[in-house]
């Protein structure tokens, strides 16, 4: 009982002497140093990083860099949180003056007691910025090399060397001039017959120049048709081609409509596509019909060029006609004027559910407005049936298909 009393004293002296205990609070000190400052510099460059290093005490740190929606002391602004062993980049991509803030805080006496301080540096950020980051001519990229020099080479038939470039810069308040005169990308017009000095100017006017300098080589002579097929609308159909000949066969398919077909074509390196005087584009639609498109030309990088001539023809809309599971498999008489298709089957065979399979268009096929399904529809057969054979969207050839039993 003793034991009992004097552990209850104990524990109630205990409680009143840290009762009486205040925490102590850290004081806060928002000091901080930025590294551009600490390695001698007075400003800040735009596009280039720079650190915030705290100094100073406190339990919570928080930057501001005094960017829109992050300056102190404005409504709604918001901070980034760190520690003090932490150093924040900061990177401004635009000249100006901004302030950078960095606000400490402590809370003491377990919570009752809160305390906070701020430090704001003016930090003025220039820019000096004066390269480009692209330049092209044609759609062709130059290509950069050291001291300053972007080199583009053109074949030796290029006789007019009037060209506008187009380019860049790696800031936005950077121009680029040559003799004096402002140059704006996708218009101006430079003679490059000779090297061109483009002089870069950075927002802060310090300067960077550029030389853009020209090469020939001598120009491509080959101009062959290396590849022609038929594209959207059509079936897959691939021409034979014929250098010495220079002719292009192409067999389509009875479902391609050749009246508007597009076509994929190759040719030699540095040649280019013309039908009917036209380049060739690979999104335009072509008449390889009867009164359509006969000639293809290929005009060379040297300016020599070559004419094919296109063979083109269709196929019928069958060439083969039977049945599914028929041992031994019946094969059907097709005439290709009158458009008629005899098949004879054994006795004892089910004409009412046969399945027909045929070699010839791969596209839609009709009987009676029923689309058919090559080797999977059934159908009967026990009169005549006429099948329709599309030419692209439009019905084509109709053929009627005659079982006979014997």
């Amino acid at each position: 009982m003793k034991i009992i009393y004097k552990f209850a004293v104990v524990l109630l002296t205990l409680i009143i002497t840290f009762s009486c205990i205040k925490e102590k609070m850290i004081t806060p000190d928002p000091g901080f140093i930025l590294t551009f400052q600490r390695d001698g510099m007075t400003n800040a460059l735009a596009g280039a990083a720079f650190y915030v290093i705290p100094t100073g005490s406190g339990e919570f740190f928080t930057l501001f860099d005094g960017t829109k929606g992050h300056v102190w002391g404005e409504d709604g602004a918001k901070g980034i949180d760190f520690n003090k062993a932490d150093s924040l980049q900061v990177q401004y991509s635009t000249a100006g003056k901004y302030n950078i803030t960095v606000v400490t805080s402590s809370s003491g006496n377990f919570g009752k007691e809160f305390s906070r301080n701020s430090k704001t540096i003016e930090v003025n950020v220039v820019d000096q910025r004066n390269s480009f980051n692209a330049f092209s001519i044609g759609g062709t990229d130059g290509n950069f090399a050291p001291n300053n020099e972007i080199l583009f080479t053109v074949p030796d038939v290029v006789t007019d060397y009037n060209f506008i470039a187009t380019f860049g810069f790696d800031s936005k308040d950077a121009s680029a001039y040559v003799n004096g005169v402002l140059q704006v990308s996708k218009v101006t017009v430079n003679d490059f017959s000779q090297p061109v000095v483009y002089t870069i100017k950075s927002g802060n006017g310090t300067e960077k120049k550029y030389t853009v300098k020209f090469s020939i080589y001598p120009s491509f002579t080959e101009k062959a048709i290396t590849k022609f097929a038929l594209g959207t609308g059509a079936n897959g159909e691939v021409g034979v081609v014929d250098e010495a000949a220079k002719t292009i066969s192409l067999t389509a398919n009875f479902a391609t409509n050749l009246a508007s077909v597009r076509l994929v074509l190759t040719s030699s390196y540095g040649s280019t596509v013309f039908l009917d005087n036209v380049i060739y584009s690979d999104m335009k639609s072509y008449d390889l019909s009867t009164t359509g498109l006969k000639t293809i030309k290929v005009v060379a990088q040297n300016k020599s060029e070559v004419t094919y001539t296109l063979q083109i023809t269709s196929d019928n809309p069958v060439s083969r006609f039977t049945f599914a599971g028929l041992v031994p498999a019946p094969l059907g008489v097709i005439d290709a004027v009158k458009k008629t298709i005899t098949i004879d089957v054994f006795p004892g065979t089910d004409i009412t559910q046969l399945v027909a399979v045929w070699t010839g268009s791969l596209g839609k096929v009709t009987i009676a407005g029923i689309p058919q399904t090559n080797g999977v529809t059934v159908n009967n057969f026990s009169t005549t049936l006429t099948y329709t054979f599309y030419k692209g969207l439009a019905p084509g050839e109709r053929y009627k298909v005659t079982v006979n039993v014997k």
